[in-house]
């Protein structure tokens, strides 16, 4: 039996693992899923530790909004 997996399918394991799944998925799909894990990786780490530039690019939008309401 064959079975096909979208990459949706791929992503929605990262976020919500079905047990026995790595079992079933050839070793196209296992290279992908991994693909997709380190792209997550790399999106949890930005979210965790934005670069100064980031913040200091918020922090100056925020100041030029205050200054418009006030």
């Amino acid at each position: 039996m064959t079975q096909n997996f979208t990459p949706n399918d791929l992503i929605k394991n990262l976020y919500e693992p079905e047990k026995g799944l790595n079992h079933i998925l050839s070793s196209e799909d296992r290279s992908e899923l991994a693909a997709f894990q380190q792209v997550k990786n790399a999106l949890d780490e930005g979210f965790l530790n934005p670069s100064e530039s980031c913040v200091d690019a918020i922090i100056a939008y925020s100041k030029r909004n205050i200054a418009i309401q006030s």
